[in-house]
């Protein structure tokens, strides 16, 4: 079954990289049977996976690898100790991993819409890619390697680049998004930007489907997008995948949460684990922990969303409706794989996931309202985030919901 051939609400879960990156004991995805077992157990259907074709394809000079060393914190999207990905140097193997995974999801009835953040290993590959092509070639080397090994049938979509057009890994766009950026002073200069990545993306996407044209593709994007391009034209798209956090209104609305969400976020930065005191080569040196003040923060957002619970899902029900809306016009399919109450948090013993929890209900529920296809808990439910995850009964709960 593909994603435009559902007929019941997928509930969904975003394992992103770390179903590949965390699979060192404790990690949380040790064992593939028991992450999809608790999986199931909770009531969930699907999930996002990071596929890593830039990884599975050859290099552009034919050369092909089946291992890796990933490094932590080789981007600069450095998530800490308790996030996505690994916070440890592992090893990958792709190839070997993705088989073994995507025939466990098929025993289970697990459905796997495949993505990617293109992430870099020591092996920078991301930034091997030039051009949409390139994008293109990846993929499509990628799902001939699946087809091969007959791992096509739980396959319900490939979402060809995680939240376009911020590029992110990807850093071909992203020298080219930088570049246009610079020159944004007139409209004329934006209306340029818009057609760039417009034609990048609807390139990508319509050269694929060429190659695949019984596979359901679309590229996944952030809320924030809207305030790039509030005209988009999804004609080419299969599927809607809209992100969509609260967190962004929170900050919007009341400015006491800036400084806890900013320091919630760095946390996970190794160069903002301290902030120092003095001079560093003073003897009076104070070295302050990074989450010294995250019992307070957590109380500033807990605080702040439960008083203004009424007005966060009005918010929420008009960005939904938004994506329905749009969905409806093209005629394809709509819903959400990560987003709803905060974009960063953590598994720390000071933060409470309460907030998190009750987003994902409050969406669940407006999501079942206005005919999501598919819907996620938040971007946070997976093994390793413990507290989270381990509360199997509200989970069984919001997959009934979600699925209606």
């Amino acid at each position: 079954m593909r994603l435009n051939e559902i007929t019941k609400s997928l509930a969904i879960t975003m394992w992103d990289s770390s179903w590949l990156r965390r699979r060192y004991p404790g990690g949380g995805f040790e064992s593939f049977d028991t992450a999809l077992d608790e999986l199931v157990e909770r009531g969930y259907n699907a999930v996002r996976i990071d596929a890593f074709p830039h990884m599975i394809a050859n290099a552009p000079d034919g050369t092909n690898s089946e291992c890796f060393l990933d490094p932590t914190g080789a981007t600069h999207q450095k998530y800490g100790f308790a996030q996505w990905g690994s916070p440890w140097t592992v090893y990958v193997h792709p190839k070997r991993d993705i088989v073994e995974f995507i025939k466990k999801c098929e025993q289970r009835n697990v459905y796997v819409l495949l993505s990617t953040w293109l992430k870099p290993t020591i092996e920078p590959r991301n930034e091997w890619l030039d051009g949409p092509q390139d994008l293109v070639r990846v993929w499509d080397e990628t799902l001939t390697f699946l087809a091969k090994n007959n791992c096509l049938n739980s396959i319900i979509g490939v979402d060809v680049q995680n939240e376009f057009p911020y590029g992110g890994c990807n850093l071909w766009l992203f020298n080219q998004m930088e570049r246009l950026n610079r020159d944004t002073a007139t409209q004329t200069a934006l209306e340029q930007k818009t057609e760039f990545y417009r034609n990048y993306f609807n390139t990508v996407i319509k050269n694929l489907r060429e190659k695949w044209p019984d596979m359901p593709i679309s590229s996944s994007n952030s809320d924030t997008f809207r305030d790039i391009d509030r005209n988009m034209d999804y004609s080419n798209f299969d599927w809607l995948d809209i992100h969509v956090w609260a967190q962004w209104e929170q900050m919007e609305k009341f400015s006491l949460v800036h400084e806890a969400y900013k320091s919630i976020g760095a946390f996970g930065d190794p160069d903002k684990l301290y902030t120092y005191e003095g001079n560093i080569y003073t003897p009076g040196l104070k070295r302050i922990p990074g989450d010294i003040h995250f019992e307070k923060f957590n109380q500033q957002i807990q605080e702040n969303w439960f008083k203004n619970r009424g007005h966060f899902e009005e918010w929420l029900e008009e960005q939904i409706a938004f994506v329905a809306q749009t969905g409806k016009k093209y005629g394809i399919p709509y819903g959400c794989t990560e987003g709803w109450g905060s974009i960063i948090w953590a598994e720390h013993p000071m933060l409470s996931w309460d907030m998190i929890k009750d987003a994902g209900m409050m969406a669940a529920r407006l999501g079942n309202k206005y005919g999501y296809a598919f819907n996620c808990q938040s971007n946070f439910c997976e093994p390793q985030f413990i507290s989270l995850w381990r509360d199997v009964e509200y989970h069984r709960e919001i997959t009934k919901i979600i699925k209606g």
